[in-house]
């Protein structure tokens, strides 16, 4: 197909089906890349993580935009946003989270916190936050841009 302007209203971010280790994750969990399965993503479980891959989409009803696969070819598993946005779950224990910082892994399982250390960021950045969170635990909408 050719088209000049296309317009997707399904969603908001660009997926890819991975499988996964853990059987259950939830939507807006951060992954990463499994060192010990090639192709496969696991549960985040500390800060800083350069094997940071992505969000599991979906959370807060916000559903893939575009989903990458090829059928009978990597195409199974939890779609993970690589770029757009989505809610991904987040963690303010290192400081609150205001829109327009960086967010990395934390060491709080599946949760994204704000970066404070710009220097061990590098190779570790999911993307922006476009949303506010002052204390605890919740949902913050990011724009994916991973660096």
């Amino acid at each position: 197909a050719s088209v000049c302007s296309l317009t997707i209203r399904g969603g908001c971010d660009l997926a890819e089906p991975f499988p996964m280790k853990e059987p259950e994750i939830e939507k807006g969990s951060v992954v990463v890349i499994d060192e010990d399965h090639p192709g496969q993503l696991k549960l985040s479980h500390r800060a800083y993580d350069t094997r940071v891959a992505g969000i599991v989409s979906g959370a807060n009803g916000v559903k893939p935009g575009i989903s990458l696969h090829q059928d009978g070819v990597m195409d199974s598993g939890e779609n993970v946003a690589l770029s757009g946005r989505v809610y991904v779950l987040a963690d303010a224990a290192s400081g609150p989270i205001k829109p327009g910082d960086l967010l990395t892994t934390s060491d709080t399982p599946g949760c994204a916190m704000k970066v404070t250390d710009h220097g061990k960021a590098q190779g570790a950045i999911l993307g922006k936050a476009m949303g506010s969170l002052n204390e605890g635990k919740g949902m913050v909408l990011v724009l994916v841009s991973l660096q």
